[in-house]
């Protein structure tokens, strides 16, 4: 069972000797409170590369204190989201189940295991204001830190040069040798204060001679030290303010950090998560598909090709967790003594098979290919794939000629759609419809920092529109789906009669929508 909650805390080194009376001097801190102390021993995990590092990922595993077990810390907004694990989720050696999904997007399925043993020695204070309530905690930390394996990870973290491939040759590679490294920081974590504690917190500290470390957590501090590791690279010039290029970069850099993010939450079968990843997924390739004119092409195709390939490996989980919804619910409302029996039979066929596509989906996501496709998004995002001239343009120009070529396609094809007659034809010609006003919403979306009013707008009816047309292929799917279902309860010896009924809800279903239609296109103008 796990726990999440955001930390927010400032770390310096050097203060020196600290005394907590003064800490009394900060906004709404009216007692300091000398906590126990704490000695803190743990187990730091990531893969050889130290792809969660790389990240401002930390995982581990610490014995002692009041807050023992396994942590996952993930950057968030204004903090660090923290992952809490009991220590009995795994022992030593063995990454709890859930935790180690939480970072396959990052890890890309490499291995994780034991890189730095720390042990830290803790002296606390709790800050509290008039009522009692702990604003903060005050941790002054004395870490001794032992790297383990060091040549191994100097090896396979840092890029290849021929100094270092001789010493690999001269045996040293794949060794057991370790590093110890030993220093000493104050922490300054929120608990019920507000960020201005923080700050004043921070400038006390600066005051006493305090400065901020050059690397950000204990992992970091310790393996940059044991390891001589270069500081991060500096992130890639950003486009000209304003500029069409400004406005896909930073359309992309959201919209990779959401795939990512979702990908847990997808393994597990959390509710919606499927869809999310899946929605997430088409917003990156109609990022890519709309921006082509400005692109370079020979990067960014692939990287399209393959998006559509996961979304397609997510449709099944995506559509038999809406028919496992839906189906039981509108067997439930028919009338008639044999509709609860159905209900449920339906609600266990679905359930299975809800279940073996969401298997199949996330072998997808264990595919080379998968992670081969989440490298190649981090490259996009590293080196941004624009020609100079045309990304240069300003945006709101690039962003009404992007819109206006998704109004037109859009606008076709419902022009087919609505005009086309009775049966499949008109079936697929509103699921083309239905992929057009989504790309349209998207490019509306990316718009919304430059356009505003307008492209607020015209995302709301959009996404009306979406609605109707995604109403009518919802409707399509389950009746293709009923017929499976009748024929395995047929070949079980159970009554169909119900599946006809429900066959019939979704022939109503797809009726109301086609009557919808035009009203909701109508409002849909041009950007």
């Amino acid at each position: 069972m796990t726990a999440t909650h955001l930390e927010q805390e400032v770390t310096l080194e050097g203060v020196g000797p600290l005394d907590p009376t003064g800490l009394c001097a900060l906004p709404k801190v009216k007692k300091v409170v000398e906590a126990p102390r704490e000695d803190l021993d743990a187990v730091y995990y990531d893969t050889a590369e130290l792809r969660l590092l790389s990240r401002g990922i930390t995982l581990r595993r610490r014995s002692g204190g009041h807050d023992e077990g396994w942590h996952l810390k993930l950057p968030a907004d204004g903090g660090r989201r923290e992952v809490h694990a009991p220590l009995r989720a795994g022992k030593p050696g063995k990454v709890p189940r859930e935790l180690e999904r939480r970072v396959r997007a990052y890890t890309r399925g490499r291995p994780l295991g034991p890189v730095a043993h720390l042990r830290t020695h803790r002296r606390r204070h709790l800050l509290l204001d008039r009522k009692g309530r702990s604003l903060a905690e005050v941790a002054q930390d004395e870490v001794d830190a032992h790297v383990l394996d060091v040549e191994r990870l100097r090896t396979a973290a840092l890029p290849a040069t021929p100094d270092r491939a001789a010493a690999g040759r001269g045996g040293t590679q794949g060794g057991t040798s370790t590093r110890v490294v030993h220093w000493s920081e104050v922490e300054v974590e929120k608990d019920r204060g507000d960020d201005a504690l923080l700050r004043a917190a921070e400038r006390r500290l600066r005051a006493q001679g305090g400065s901020r470390p050059a690397r950000s957590g204990k992992l970091d501090h310790a393996l940059g030290a044991a390891l001589a590791l270069p500081p991060q690279p500096a992130p890639p010039p950003r486009p000209r303010s304003g500029s069409a290029g400004e406005c896909f970069t930073r359309r992309l850099s959201e919209q990779i950090d959401v795939l990512l993010e979702t990908d847990a939450a997808a393994r597990a079968d959390e509710p919606d998560a499927v869809h999310r990843m899946r929605t997430t997924s088409r917003r990156l390739r109609n990022l890519l598909r709309d921006n082509r004119s400005m692109l370079d092409r020979r990067r960014t195709d692939p990287v399209a090709d393959d998006l559509r390939r996961l979304t397609r490996a997510l449709a099944g989980a995506r559509d038999h967790e809406v028919l496992a919804a839906d189906l039981p619910a509108q067997a439930a409302r028919l009338t008639g003594p044999e509709h609860p029996a159905l209900a449920r039979r339906v609600a266990a066929q679905e359930a299975g098979r809800h279940k073996e596509a969401h298997r199949a989906a996330v072998a997808w996501l264990d595919r080379p290919r998968y992670y081969a496709l989440l490298d190649a998004l981090d490259g996009l995002r590293a080196e941004p794939p624009l020609r100079p001239a045309r990304s240069a343009r300003p945006a709101k120009k690039h962003l009404r000629k992007v819109m206006g070529r998704d109004h037109d396609r859009l606008a076709k094809r419902m022009k087919t759609a609505v005009n086309a007659p009775d049966g499949p034809g008109r079936d697929k010609a509103m699921h083309q419809a239905r992929k057009a006003v989504r790309r349209a919403r998207h490019a509306a979306e990316t718009a919304l920092p430059y356009a505003g009013k307008r492209a607020k707008r015209y995302r709301k009816r959009a996404k009306a529109l979406q609605g109707v047309l995604g109403a009518h292929q919802d409707a399509v799917v389950a009746k293709g789906e009923l017929r499976e279902l009748a024929a395995q309860a047929h070949r079980e010896g159970a009554d169909t009669y119900g599946y006809g009924r429900l066959h019939a809800v979704q022939e109503r279903r797809a009726a109301a929508a086609l009557g919808d239609l035009p009203s909701a296109g109508k409002r849909l103008r041009p950007y």
